[in-house]
């Protein structure tokens, strides 16, 4: 399936939150110290280059929320727009019983580290065995604008 860049509605790079940065904060140290009997000539680069491949990783592994009038991509995932049931954006309070409790075992789910945000799509292909799908998003009321739209 071609992507085409003119048809997309809706588009998100879901970074993780400010709380997954903070704790490789702590990288640079331990690289650092680790580095420190072997390369004391390069002991500048040790760190800095761990801070930012973490960094960089932080943000390419982060997943893309793609809405077309065709399909829905989250991630490496795509679903057309014609299986697609109702979209519900899920409340922070209900976000814990959605993630454990709620969910079923066959449910597509891409979770984001510090993304309170969640939408829930049904599937209504019956021959998918996936009954929904679960994403985080931190637009979870555009998502779900956009995905009722056709609906």
């Amino acid at each position: 399936m071609t992507k085409n860049l003119s048809e997309i509605q809706y588009r998100e790079r879901v970074l993780p939150g400010l709380s997954f940065f903070l704790s490789g904060l702590a990288l640079p140290f331990i690289s650092t110290l680790i580095a420190l009997p072997f390369i004391e000539e390069l002991l500048w680069l040790v760190p800095t280059a761990t801070y930012a491949a973490f960094l960089g990783l932080g943000f390419f592994l982060a997943p893309v929320i793609t809405i077309t009038k065709d399909y829905l991509a989250v991630g490496k995932a795509t679903i057309p727009r014609s299986v697609i049931g109702h979209a519900i954006e899920i409340k922070a309070s209900d976000a814990f019983a959605e993630r454990g409790p709620k969910l079923k075992a066959n449910a597509y789910i891409r979770f984001q580290i510090g993304v309170k945000g969640l939408v829930k799509i049904e599937v209504l292909d019956e021959s998918d065995p996936t009954p929904y799908w679960l994403f985080a998003s931190r637009n979870p009321d555009l998502v779900v604008s956009y995905l009722n739209k056709g609906n």
